[in-house]
């Protein structure tokens, strides 16, 4: 059950601020905690909500890099962003691009955080490289297909649920090909299209029988990068496949992984960065797709676990 609550008024750390957002972004993390299976020892009641953007309202005696009336974006790993205004320290707080509004900040911290650290950190592209990405339409898929292609990858090839959603990764966000993975098996879609061949990068935030496709689409030295596993309504190692060292060493393969919250990327300030000021050299933007009032927080959730968006889902206090 969610259930919205007053509580008082947030106050700011010493070295710290107030923010009134203006936008939270909910990411499929927040939906696994909602069921209780995101972390061992969840005790009710949980507060939700892991990144948001709005303005500074407060600040501590002893804040410094940040003023009044700033817009900033809020990345909470330890949850709380489901607010109208939250308290958080300095290393919660980050500058997003030049440019953007406030629900466009709100999509962007963990959705191109994670493409972008994925891509450049975990799989180590280089230009030229052909490229599949799962779950194309969402939140990290239609990042990592932005920042795919201005990196240079070639074809960038996506995965997604239905000919309206494929439709939306290539025409909007500028993929390649989609697959629709409802219309057969993914391995020989992929195949058929590239006469043969199979595919050099890949990124899957699905887990289960995506990321078994993908594996047996890698080339020799093909990488992979597994950064989610949101077809997973269990526990994940009853669901995962098992892998054997023998399989990554006879087929020449690599497998990486990447959780932000044990990265804590808002500490990484060099690597944002980098990825702030290349989003705005190639003029890229996350596609905000369906807004929600706070007030319907479920329906959000229920919405996210249909599969019936596209891009960011937000919530608007």
């Amino acid at each position: 059950m969610l259930d919205l609550v007053e509580v008082p008024p947030p106050v700011p750390p010493a070295d710290g601020y107030v923010v009134a957002l203006a936008a939270i972004g909910i990411n499929f993390a927040d939906v696994v905690e909602r069921r209780g299976r995101y972390r061992a020892g969840q005790c009710l009641p949980y507060e939700l909500g892991k990144e948001g953007a709005g303005v500074i309202v407060a600040r501590g005696p002893r804040a410094r890099d940040h003023a009044l009336g700033e817009p900033v974006i809020v990345v909470r790993f330890a949850g709380g962003c489901y607010a109208e205004q939250v308290a958080v320290s300095p290393h919660e707080l980050l500058r997003g691009p030049a440019g953007y509004d406030l629900a466009e900040l709100a999509a962007f911290a963990n959705g191109f955080a994670t493409a972008w650290y994925g891509l450049t950190e975990v799989l180590r592209v280089r230009a030229g490289e052909s490229f599949l990405v799962s779950a194309a339409a969402g939140a990290v898929g239609s990042a990592t297909v932005q920042l795919a292609r201005a990196l240079g990858l070639d074809p960038v090839l996506g995965l997604a649920g239905g000919p309206e959603k494929c439709r939306f990764v290539e025409a909007e966000l500028g993929a390649d090909r989609c697959f629709d993975y409802r219309e057969g098996e993914v391995e020989a879609q992929v195949r058929a299209h590239r006469g043969g061949a199979g595919i050099e990068l890949a990124l899957d935030t699905v887990g289960g029988e995506a990321l078994e496709a993908m594996l047996a689409l890698l080339e020799p030295l093909g990488r992979l990068a597994s950064v989610g596993f949101s077809s997973i309504d269990a526990d994940y190692g009853e669901r995962l496949p098992r892998l054997s060292l023998l399989r990554l060493f006879h087929r020449s393969i690599s497998i990486g992984g990447l959780n932000l919250e044990r990265l804590d990327y808002p500490r990484r300030q060099e690597s944002w960065r980098r990825l702030v000021a290349f989003a705005e050299e190639k003029g890229l933007k996350p596609h905000v797709g369906h807004l929600f009032p706070l007030a319907e927080v479920a329906e959000a959730h229920r919405a996210l676990e249909c599969r019936a968006t596209v891009g960011k889902v937000l919530l608007i206090p």
